[in-house]
């Protein structure tokens, strides 16, 4: 009787560290912490020393620690070891001394002075039934693991590969995000070789002022999509504007502050995430001054927002110290100083401040 109420305690235990993790799922944002939470708790549940979570890297055929209690991140070949077994096969591997198991590899305990004893390893799948990598349990205190160790480790198990595919097709749409940006970005720059590189350096000067200024990192990608992306409207205008060796007629410099709202309706058609949802409308604004000079609105002082406040000074920055064809480029002390003279009228003093700063980190500036 004693033997049944011990399994019957353990079994709700399981249960309730289940619950557990899937409210943590729902509450913590974190996605490494929440790995974390995970594999302590289930190092807890399970009375094991630590756990371990393994992703398969294809390019490189090895499997990486995503966590590892007790250590920093560990890779080893995917083909080696207990892990390297389980991720071929989809087996369970549940050992009481790895030393005596041949598949064991004893590198990994030499490198890190950790004295593995007992072990249970199981996959990760995909929702294609795909093994993923490996989740490992390592040292049951006071004993080894047992039947009900192994079924709490393939639930827990379950809920580690959903995460890790969110994660995965995160990390995807995020690179293929990123990838068409910087196409949409490179395509304008292309139209000109005197411009070529300008939105990728406005990018840089509006993200590291952004930063000097405390903003939070939200607030930072915003800026830099908005400054990566703020002259794509350029590409409706014509080469004979975009190129032409002299100053603009009063009717062509008309034509040319339209790229702002050729900007915004382009940007506004794509798709962006709900905490980007301001990037057209920053972008769209780097012409505004906080006299009321700028363009297309007129906006004065704090009405225009201050992701665009950043991205004016950046974009002025960087076409004075750049040549064009209607002029040649300035010195970083010229460009520096007119913006100094135009702080507090045209321009933001507390982001003309900023860049000074970030110039002098660059080493561009005394």
């Amino acid at each position: 009787m004693k033997e049944i109420s011990a399994d019957i305690e353990k079994i709700i235990r399981s249960q309730k560290v289940l619950i557990e993790l899937g409210r943590h799922l729902t509450q913590i944002q974190d996605i490494s912490q929440l790995l974390r939470e995970i594999a302590r708790r289930t190092s807890d549940i399970m009375e094991a020393e630590r756990s371990s979570v393994f992703l398969y890297d294809k390019e490189k055929d090895e499997l990486w620690s995503v966590v590892a209690e007790g250590e920093r991140q560990i890779r080893f070949p995917a083909d080696s070891g207990i892990g390297g077994y389980v991720l071929r096969t989809g087996e369970i591997v549940n050992e009481d001394d790895v030393y005596n198991n041949p598949l064991f590899n004893r590198e990994i305990d030499r490198k890190t002075g950790y004295r593995t004893k007992s072990m249970l390893c199981v996959p990760l799948y995909d929702h294609n039934h795909d093994v993923i990598g490996v989740y490992q349990v390592l040292n049951k205190k006071g004993g080894v693991f047992e039947s009900e160790d192994v079924r709490l480790l393939m639930a827990v198990a379950g809920q580690v590969s959903v995460i890790l595919q969110n994660v995965i097709l995160m990390e995807n749409r995020k690179r293929m995000f990123e990838s068409l940006i910087d196409a949409l970005a490179e395509s304008i720059d292309m139209r000109d070789k005197l411009t070529s590189g300008h939105s990728r350096r406005v990018m840089h000067y509006s993200v590291k002022i952004a930063k000097k200024l405390g903003l939070s990192t939200n607030e930072i990608r915003i800026i830099k999509y908005a400054s990566y992306l703020h002259d794509y409207g350029k590409i409706v205008l014509k080469d004979s504007l975009l190129l032409k060796p002299g100053p603009l007629s009063d009717d062509e410099y008309v034509q040319i502050k339209k790229h702002v709202d050729f900007t915004r309706k382009i940007l506004e058609r794509i798709e962006f995430e709900e905490d980007l949802v301001d990037v057209p409308r920053i972008a769209c604004l780097h012409h505004e001054r906080l006299d009321g000079s700028g363009y297309p609105m007129g906006l004065k002082g704090d009405d225009i927002p201050l992701g665009a406040r950043i991205i004016a000074v950046g974009d002025v920055f960087d076409a004075l110290t750049n040549k064009r064809h209607y002029r040649r480029r300035w010195s970083v002390k010229r460009a520096f100083g007119y913006l100094k003279k135009e702080a507090g009228k045209k321009f933001d003093s507390d982001v003309v401040e900023a860049l000074g700063e970030v110039l002098k980190e660059d080493g561009v500036l005394e």
